[in-house]
């Protein structure tokens, strides 16, 4: 999530960004892939009708507040192809469509993934950010949101492997939090 709000902002002309991160090599998605790789999109292959607000219904229904499920169905489409042209690899069935597996919380056919423990979705999305040559400031655990009258205006954290203090001055912050992050350190 937070390699692809980085990069969408770049793509909409922000260049002030910085990406904070404990360890990047850690998190769910770039280790064990499970459920965290698969994407929910609109149904994008054969003839059975869809729309966003069909998906936004069975999104809600396992405790999705209502309004996060319309804007992640209005976004799946646009979203899933981004992510194709990273190159990350979704099957396709002989006519090129992006076919879908039915799973407990859907049974529209509306889940895809690149396979069992992948690391796709995160890699691509890297590469992407690396590629635009946004910072990204490893191994830095932060502990406050700095704040003043006017809202936000910086962060503090702690190298978790020099045990030095760090200060980011900012206005504005995106949390992107994950997975049992710690039980990866270090894997890959």
């Amino acid at each position: 999530a937070g390699y692809n709000a980085a990069d969408r902002l770049w793509q909409l002309g922000q260049r002030d960004i910085l990406i904070v991160t404990e360890n990047r090599l850690a998190g769910t998605s770039r280790n064990t892939g499970s459920d965290k790789q698969t994407y929910y999109k609109l149904s994008l292959a054969g003839d059975e009708g869809d729309s966003i607000g069909e998906l936004a219904e069975t999104l809600a229904a396992p405790d999705v507040d209502g309004d996060i499920a319309l804007c992640e169905a209005a976004g799946s489409a646009r979203s899933f192809f981004k992510l194709v042209q990273l190159g990350v690899p979704f099957p396709c069935n002989e006519m090129g469509e992006y076919v879908g597996y039915q799973t407990d919380h859907d049974t529209r056919r509306r889940a895809t993934s690149a396979g069992p423990l992948s690391r796709y979705m995160t890699e691509e999305l890297e590469k992407s950010v690396r590629g635009r040559n946004i910072p990204i400031l490893n191994h830095t655990l932060i502990f406050r949101i700095l704040t003043d009258q006017n809202g936000v205006c910086g962060l503090l954290g702690l190298d978790t492997h020099t045990r030095e203090l760090t200060a980011v001055r900012c206005a504005h912050v995106i949390l992107a939090t994950g997975g049992a992050a710690g039980v990866y350190a270090d894997r890959v």
